[in-house]
């Protein structure tokens, strides 16, 4: 009877490092794949102009429009970023095919990078991690609230393989993906995470071609940002030198995340009236395209524009490259391309870091604090746009492997995101995971539940705040041993408990068999 207890408890850790160990591997081979194909766009957008490197040029951009337009009928969840599909999955609001749903991300982010779309791979790496969690669940037969937790830590995976970040990934799956903290959670995702960055870097050191992989930019080791070197502070002066430069970072990020958000929603909803999917997409293909031909270093997710940018560069340059990947950009994404925006946003403040910085310099900062300035500016879009500061703020301090810049960094990060709630930015992944939903489910009925709670049910000995409930539901009563309870979040829950449950807008019989796992029920 122990070992089966020990066992049943120990499910979660073994099934999230199994997750954890396929999303590296699988993962790691995606993103090498992502690299070689970006790599092959970025050579194709180099070309000579001659008419024939146009119009190949075109016909190829054509085609990767045409076979994305094709995928996406087929396959609808391969539309747009893969973090609101697996945000949506893992709070039990949709229901996918998870093989076909991460094949058809993987193959619409190639169509994406091999055309030059502004996108990144990072965002598929999310989704398909959090398919590969649904997909350990199902095959091991678990029911929906376990496979819960796999697509969370799948998730976390895939974001921590993407940047080589674990820390990044365990909180972007509390303070994102589920908005809110339980130890459950993190034991999804740290036991996910861990596992898949280890194997992701077995992977990466194994291949005999290490410089060929660095060449195409997979970074395995401690920072995935080399060129940002963290400078340590000299003085406290500096310091809060620096601090000043990151507060006024902080409002500038705060209001380009409002119009970058904006624009993004806006796009979408305009793209969404149009029901011919290769129509709705050709814009956004033809706007590359174009960009590309004229400027061929704006193309791919945007990390070797912002790499190859200085302090040097002209501030009419910065300008127009900040102009065109922000348009290029919101305009992909809003039309419902396939891949991910980490890279874009990591790419845009970046850009948008290196011109203040330069001003910031001819002010009387010193130039080797350019690099500090830069991933302030890159966190605190990032905490803007998502409304994830924590997030954001671990970030900077992975991405770079330094502790030298984490108290600029939280004061730009802290400004941005409280800028951004004053402008009512919405949560650019949380709304287009509700976009998402309001897309995919229709209205449904209202249902009530009252049952108790069988000594093999996993809730046992759980907070009510920490149990993954389905979605749309709420505990409104409890009663012990005839003793009523005012349920709260803080309430544990005992074998024995007589609970009741309301639901809103949701599928009267899969309700029902879901709570089959929490509850011996009767429906009223």
């Amino acid at each position: 009877m122990k070992r089966t207890k020990l066992f049943h408890n120990l499910q979660p850790l073994l099934y999230g490092c199994i997750t954890g160990i396929i999303c590296g591997a699988a993962i790691a081979l995606f993103l090498v794949c992502a690299r070689v194909v970006a790599s092959f766009a970025m050579s194709v957008y180099s070309l000579e102009r001659t008419a024939l490197a146009v119009v190949c040029t075109l016909i190829l951009v054509l085609l990767c429009c045409l076979f994305t337009a094709v995928l996406q009928i087929l396959v609808p969840s391969a539309k747009g970023s893969g973090i609101p599909l697996s945000e949506a999955c893992a709070r039990g609001m949709l229901k996918v095919k998870w093989l076909r749903s991460a094949a058809a991300l993987i193959a619409g982010s190639i169509l994406a990078f091999l055309s030059g779309m502004p996108l990144g791979s990072e965002g598929p790496s999310i989704g398909v991690g959090g398919m590969i969690g649904d997909g350990v669940g199902r095959i091991a037969k678990k029911p929906i609230q376990f496979r819960r937790y796999l697509i969370t830590g799948g998730s976390s995976a895939g974001l921590a393989v993407a940047f080589n970040a674990p820390l990044t990934g365990v909180a972007f799956a509390l303070e994102e993906t589920h908005r809110r903290f339980s130890p459950s959670i993190l034991l999804a995702a740290f036991s996910a995470v861990v596992p898949a960055v280890m194997t992701a870097q077995l992977l990466f050191w194994g291949f005999s071609f290490n410089a060929y992989l660095h060449g195409l930019g997979v970074r395995y080791g401690m920072a995935a940002l080399p060129f940002l070197a963290q400078k340590a502070y000299t003085s406290i002066a500096v310091m809060f030198t620096v601090c000043g430069v990151g507060a006024a970072s902080g409002i500038i990020c705060a209001l380009l995340a409002f119009a970058f958000n904006r624009s993004i929603f806006v796009l979408s909803k305009m793209f969404s009236k149009i029901n011919n999917a290769a129509l709705r997409l050709l814009p956004a293909f033809l706007l590359t395209a174009v960009c590309g031909l004229c400027l061929y270093t704006v193309v791919g997710s945007g990390e070797a524009t912002f790499e190859h940018v200085s302090v040097n560069t002209a501030v009419g340059m910065l300008i127009l490259l900040i102009a065109l990947r922000f348009g290029m950009t919101v305009t992909a994404s809003g039309s419902g391309a396939t891949g991910g925006l980490f890279l874009p946003m990591i790419a845009i403040g970046g850009i948008t870091g290196t011109l203040i910085a330069k001003v910031a310099i001819l002010m009387g900062m010193s130039e080797c604090y350019a690099p500090n300035v830069i991933m302030l500016t890159i966190s605190a879009f990032f905490g803007a746009t998502a409304r994830a500061p924590i997030s954001a703020t671990i970030m900077c301090v992975e991405l770079t492997a330094s502790f030298s810049n984490l108290l600029p960094c939280a004061v730009a990060v802290a400004i941005a995101t409280a800028v951004a709630a004053l402008l009512r930015t919405e949560p650019l992944y949380e709304h287009m995971m509700e976009d998402l939903y309001s897309r995919t489910v229709v209205d449904g009925e209202e249902i009530t539940i009252s049952g108790i709670i069988p000594p093999t049910s996993f809730i046992c000995g759980m907070r009510i705040r920490d149990v993954l409930w389905p979605h749309n539901s709420l505990v409104t009563e409890l009663n012990r041993a005839g003793t009523d309870i005012v349920p709260d979040g803080e309430t544990v829950l005992l074998e024995g408990d007589k609970i009741t449950i309301r639901a809103e807008k949701v599928n009267t019989h899969e309700f029902t068999v879901q709570m089959q796992d929490y509850i011996t029920h009767n429906l009223n």
